[in-house]
């Protein structure tokens, strides 16, 4: 064996090899796993210029796949605004904003994120209801007034999948002129303005929306996010994500042009430590089938599967989408602007889904969808397979929450791939209607036994897999503080949902998610044993140390 660049030693190496399923130490050669074995056989092996690697008993896995990350907004939120996180009163977020206008111009924009209490076991919590705050009420615009009154302040509402609705958004007096709300002001789809005793906008507002409309209805005035904010998020995200053992990704709900062009200038700039595989979104909602037709075939060239590769970075495939038509309307007038989203909203009809997608996938595109309703999305699949050959072609059916046996089978039949988002059953149990489906929800068993490759996924929230994993472990709803049903899974079992699938969704099963001779050397030092430490530790799991090709991109010892 030539000499190593890096040797890793003196480890419990979970390989997910079924070759040599567990190791003590492995050795690295341009960026690839050359050797697994034993400590003293690899570091016989050592020369001058290998560096040498205790793990010092730690548990060693193969770098994390999130199947649905989200990446960008993560680093986003350094841009969204100031951080108002674990304020619980109305007291202490009045002093922020007293402190912003004291060194903000006059006139200037205070924007702030959300309201949010301190996290709990690292999944973000946010206010949607005043008895949250330790006043039993949210700010009104008096509270900022006095606080900033040379100054237009909004408190922004969240994005619609982080919390439960109704999402409040607070302004001030100054914010409310400019925007042009006042008692006459009528408000938006899915939007209330409450109003005090004698009519008067209080500068609360609450959205059920899940995709926020205010920054294209109401508060078109609001500074908007700019391709730099874009660009920034893109360069610092994937070390959040690094910092959760997360290697690689696969954005299947899809990215904008201008969020994609923010990664490859990312990746150019060595910053983009994440390999990242993303679906072009289509905005479907702004143009009509002709403009569609010509959006896809521009782009054919690149998004044809596997997809342009440039670096850590690959595009392939198109997302569609279903959702609400009236928010639909409502956004793409502010087409190409994506807010928070990253995305073009859409809502696709059945018929105009066949038709968009059959024409992909005549290019060569593939496609990937959210599963809100499973059966109307598998007969348009089912409907394009007819037209234009796709089984086998690893399109992809994205959160998918239920499904029957006769749905399962007809999944396979077609050779798709699913990703599931545990998480939701901790946070959204009731509202997803997880709840009533109990042991039938979320069927990550069935999908497995179904022969369906599956992999898991955060959602950004929170970012880390290792809560994905404990998620589906435990199925835990908060909102019941109760048990789903059983998962009827192995610990392994779900550390390969978020190693060893999630590769096949960017055609690398092949050279990622396992640590064997071959393999891209993509791992985490972790700083517990995920298969043996009690079960709620979990999601505590924390990368000491995280790799990419062999360097290391994280290192919980310099974040501190």
């Amino acid at each position: 064996m030539a000499e190593p660049d890096l040797i890793l030693h003196n480890g419990r190496v979970l390989t997910l090899d079924p070759a040599r399923p567990e190791a003590e130490a492995f050795a690295v050669r341009g960026g690839r796993i050359e050797a697994v074995g034993a400590s003293a056989g690899m570091l016989r092996n050592r020369g001058r210029e290998t560096r040498i690697l205790d793990a010092g008993g730690r548990t060693v896995t193969p770098g994390i796949f999130d199947a649905h990350p989200h990446m960008d907004r993560e680093g986003l939120k350094a841009r969204g605004g100031i951080p108002i996180e674990s304020l619980a009163s109305v007291a202490e977020i009045v002093e922020v904003v007293r402190e912003a206008a004291a060194r903000t111009p006059p006139g200037e924009w205070i924007v702030l994120m959300p309201m949010e209490l301190a996290p709990k076991h690292g999944m973000p919590r946010y206010v949607s209801e005043p008895d949250q705050l330790a006043e039993g009420r949210f700010p009104d615009r008096h509270d900022l007034d006095a606080a900033a009154p040379d100054n237009p302040v909004l408190i922004r509402s969240i994005w619609g999948w982080w919390g439960v609705p109704p999402f409040p958004s607070v302004a001030n007096s100054a914010a409310l002129a400019l925007a042009g709300i006042d008692r006459d002001t009528r408000a938006p789809h899915g939007t209330g303005i409450e109003r005090d005793a004698s009519g008067e906008p209080t500068g609360v507002m609450r959205e059920t929306n899940r995709a926020p409309i205010l920054e294209y209805t109401l508060f078109g005035c609001l500074p908007r996010f700019t391709f730099e904010d874009r660009l920034e998020a893109a360069r610092t995200s994937p070390r959040l994500y690094n910092a959760a053992g997360t290697t690689a990704g696969y954005e299947g709900h899809g990215l904008t042009p201008a969020i994609v062009e923010s990664y490859r200038r990312a990746d150019e700039a060595g910053d983009l430590t994440v390999r990242l595989a993303t679906t072009l979104s289509v905005p479907s909602a702004a143009i009509d089938d002709r403009g569609v037709g010509d959006y896809l075939r521009s782009w054919a060239d690149r998004i044809a599967a596997p997809g342009e590769r440039r670096g850590n970075l690959t595009t392939d495939g198109i997302c569609l989408d279903f959702g609400d038509p009236n928010v639909a309307r409502i956004i793409a007038a502010g087409y190409p602007y994506e807010q928070w989203a990253g995305h073009f909203y859409q809502s696709v009809a059945f018929d105009r889904l066949v038709e968009i997608a059959t024409l992909a996938a005549g290019l060569g595109i593939r496609l990937a969808c959210i599963a809100y309703d499973i059966e109307s999305l598998l007969r348009a699949y089912e409907a394009v397979d007819d037209k234009v050959p796709i089984a086998g072609k690893r399109w992809v059916i994205m959160h998918l929450s239920r499904a029957t046996d006769d749905q399962l089978r007809r999944i396979e039949a077609l050779g798709l791939i699913v990703t599931i988002t545990p998480n939701f059953m901790y946070h959204a149990a009731t509202r997803l209607g997880l709840a009533e489906l109990g042991a039938e929800g979320t069927p990550i068993r069935r999908v497995l036994d179904a022969g369906i490759p599956v992999a898991l996924s955060s959602d950004n929230v929170p970012v880390s897999m290792f809560w994905a994993m404990w998620s589906a472990l435990t199925r835990y709803a908060a909102d019941l503080d109760a048990r789903l049903g059983e998962s009827f899974l192995t610990r392994e079992e779900a550390l390969r949902l978020m190693t060893r699938t999630g590769p096949m969704l960017t055609w690398d099963e092949d050279r990622r998610g396992a640590i064997a001779p071959g393999m891209d050397a993509d791992f985490a030092i972790l700083d517990r044993d995920p298969l043996t430490c009690p079960e709620d530790e979990i999601r505590e799991t924390r990368p000491l140390r995280t790799f990419l090709a062999g360097d290391e991109v994280y290192s919980a010892a310099d974040a501190e």
